[in-house]
């Protein structure tokens, strides 16, 4: 847990607001909940997304939380996220999971904070959620392939000449054939100077014409095979339809069963663990551990309802 200025923000009437770890644990649960939901553009949460917080957090900590306090404490939680990464890409240094700190020798770290002084504000300290604000903020600072904006893409759209070159940006994910359109729109409004790009929108989309030839050729060919009794046909690629969705229905499902991962929110914790009866001495630390594991969680919620006491006792709480 971060000390002094690291753990309260500057009140305009003077002195601090504590943030208690648990409090931030709450907020960036939420924020990453609401961020989910589609709350958060590329780099701002929207109003909705900041009442849901303020709301939970009074509600929880019986106190009288703003905005404008939000605010300033995810600044300096981003600040801290920050300095983190930029830190980890050095060499000598790693990331401790289980006390939430960076670890790396005095000299290292000697090195670091001469090169940029605000480093100490992270030696041998906590940042219990550092993988919430990763979460939540990380990819606002992508950069390389992923960060490629529109006219990137659509520049490297222009330069395929083959139907397999089209082939391959499609299953890249780099341009989708049915809103290319939107492609050229975003690169248009990246053009700082203004100017129209008529000639690149010709040049795509006769590429896009010959993909679509291609592919009507391809379904031509497909059709004129066998194809004498017209009835028989058509329940053929009816029967070739259906199996394929059924196929692409079955296998992402299975995709889905395998990527999710079932997060619990604080609200289903607090509730949970009260109704257990667990003490107020031990009741924000219990909370906060279910939260920074989910594989815990899981475990605790899935086990049987005469057995959660148990295996609170043999975690501690």
């Amino acid at each position: 847990m971060f000390d002094g200025v690291e753990h309260g923000e500057k009140q305009s009437e003077g002195g601090y607001f504590s943030w208690p770890r648990a409090m931030d644990t709450l907020l960036l649960e939420i924020l990453r909940e609401q961020k989910i939901k589609g709350l958060k553009d590329d780099r701002n949460f929207q109003g909705e997304a900041y009442r849901v917080a303020i709301d939970a957090i009074n509600k929880q900590f019986k106190c009288n939380i703003t905005k404008e306090k939000i605010v300033n404490r995810l600044k300096t939680l981003k600040d801290i996220m920050h300095l983190a990464l930029d830190a980890l890409k050095k060499s000598g240094i790693s990331w401790n999971d289980t006390t939430k700190k960076i670890e790396a020798g005095p000299e290292t770290w000697n090195e670091l904070i001469k090169a940029k002084p605000k480093m100490k504000r992270i030696r041998d300290k906590e940042i219990p959620n550092l993988e919430l604000l990763r979460d939540i903020y990380e990819k606002d600072r992508a950069t390389g392939t992923k960060a490629r904006t529109a006219k990137e893409r659509l520049r490297q759209w222009e330069e395929t000449n083959t139907i397999d070159e089209v082939d391959q940006l499609q299953a890249e994910n780099v341009v989708i054939l049915e809103n290319l359109e939107d492609l050229h729109t975003s690169s248009q409004l990246e053009n700082s100077s203004g100017t129209s790009s008529n000639k690149t929108l010709k040049k795509s989309s006769s590429k896009l014409s010959v993909k679509r030839k291609h592919d009507d050729i391809n379904s031509e060919e497909k059709k004129g095979k066998n194809s004498t009794n017209p009835i028989e046909e058509g329940l053929k690629n009816v029967n070739e339809s259906m199996a394929e969705i059924a196929r692409a229905l079955n296998e992402a499902n299975k995709r889905l069963d395998r990527s999710t991962i079932r997060i619990y929110s604080s609200t289903e914790i607090y509730d949970e663990l009260e109704k257990l009866g667990v003490p107020d001495d031990k009741l924000l630390d219990a909370a906060n551990f279910l939260k920074t594991n989910n594989e815990k969680a899981d475990t605790f919620f899935c086990c049987p309802e005469r057995l959660k006491r148990q295996w609170l006792e043999r975690n501690g709480f």
